[in-house]
């Protein structure tokens, strides 16, 4: 960390940057009225909106956590806001959905720098309960930034189809912010002994510094991402479907909702860290059963006050569940590790993204339901609940570990 940069500073760049992490969402409320103008194209296309900057996420995430380790972070995460903005506004002045498309894959480009960026920050620059107490204000940052751009966009879709894109510009402030409060450092070299030595309390804490060392523990919070990120997507693919089918709200009430979940997460976001510090291992665990109990409340609804309750909750469970994951992640292996290990999680959580519409699509094709998006909620909350179980008994297990060694 650079002497003339207080962690302050840091912090504040830092939730700059995260206000566009979610930014992939902020026209899923007027994904109908896009429709609407592509009367031709099928559902799945329409939800290629959102689906196709997820698979941009993909080799981005990836490709990020190699150059964090040759570039300045500060460099790498103004050129992945410069792409957040161009591709995500250049499509208010598009007609083809091909083309806008192709931008949406170029935003996603943007959207997986900037995660990748801001995350690793987190993990280079604060340490235990503060790293928690940090990773949880960033959830907070994600969620009103979620919140401001989804329920413009769903404002400015009922005035134009198009209109919604302008919600990207919101990048521009977070531009200037992440130049003044970032410090310029150069990346370590792999010899050196000048990484951030953050790692005690890590399970690899004290080895591998200097080479990047993956171990079975990072692979496997890899994996329940991408579980929990399919379960998680099915809220904003398939709110604003949801609300057709029980005829109750359109793309204002859908953006509307998206924004109802944000606020939920933005205040839990804020007392993360002390909900971590009570229910220790269990904070996972907890996540997903509140998050499959929102899901419930909201395929079960029959008016928008329960639908904004069940958002609501949603957004409170999605501030337990992200920072958990991300903490587990970085401290699953040593200091320098840390940016890949992180990139792979966020890489598998862009996976879990991108495929969730495919997945759940198919399986109500194969029902036959008369409400497929209402069925789609269910089935998200089985998987969810079904995650909840097993890492009921790892938190308990690790717990224990804890114990015996202390």
């Amino acid at each position: 960390m650079s002497a003339n940069y207080s962690k302050t500073k840091i912090k504040i760049g830092i939730y700059a940057m995260a206000v566009l992490m979610m930014g992939i969402v902020g026209v899923s409320g007027s994904l109908t009225v896009i429709g609407a103008q592509f009367s031709s194209a099928s559902q799945s296309m329409i939800q290629s909106i959102i689906s196709i900057p997820c698979l941009a996420v993909l080799p981005t995430t990836l490709l990020s956590g190699k150059l964090m380790g040759n570039m300045p972070k500060k460099t790498l995460g103004i050129i992945g806001m410069v792409i957040f903005l161009v591709g995500g506004v250049v499509p208010v002045c598009l007609t083809s959905l091909p083309v806008i498309l192709v931008f949406r894959g170029i935003f996603g480009i943007g959207v997986g720098i900037v995660q990748a960026v801001a995350s690793a920050l987190v993990a280079e620059n604060f340490i235990g309960p503060e790293r928690e107490e940090v990773q949880g204000t960033m959830t907070s940052a994600q969620m009103l930034g979620c919140a401001v751009m989804v329920f413009a966009g769903g404002w400015l879709g009922d005035i134009a189809w198009n209109a919604s894109f302008l919600v990207h510009g919101i990048a521009i402030l977070s531009l200037i912010i992440a130049f003044v409060c970032l410090p310029l450092v150069r990346a370590p070299k792999k010899d050196s002994t000048d990484v951030v030595a953050f790692a005690e309390g890590g399970e690899a804490a004290g080895g591998g510094r200097g080479k990047t060392r993956l171990n079975k523990s990072s692979w496997s919070w890899a994996g329940i991402t991408f579980l929990l990120f399919i379960g998680v997507q099915v809220y904003t693919v398939y709110i604003s479907y949801v609300l057709s089918e029980k005829s109750i709200g359109g793309a204002a009430e859908s953006g509307a909702t998206v924004a109802v979940a944000c606020i939920g997460g933005f205040i839990m976001g804020i007392l993360y860290g002390k909900l971590a510090g009570r229910a220790g291992n269990l904070t996972f665990a907890t996540g997903l059963f509140v998050m499959a109990l929102s899901y419930l409340i909201l395929a079960l609804a029959g008016s928008m006050t329960v639908i904004y309750l069940g958002g609501f909750v949603y957004g409170i469970a999605m501030a337990i569940c992200m920072p958990a994951a991300f903490v587990n992640t970085a401290n699953s292996v040593d200091a320098y590790s840390s940016a890949m290990a992180l990139s792979i999680t966020m890489c598998a959580q862009n996976l879990g993204q991108f495929i969730c519409p495919y997945i759940m699509n198919f399986i109500t094709g194969i029902t036959s339901s008369a409400q497929p998006s209402t069925l789609t909620y269910l089935l998200a909350a089985i998987l969810l609940a079904a995650m909840g179980i097993p890492a009921v008994f790892w938190g308990i297990q690790k717990s224990r570990q804890k114990g015996e060694t202390t």
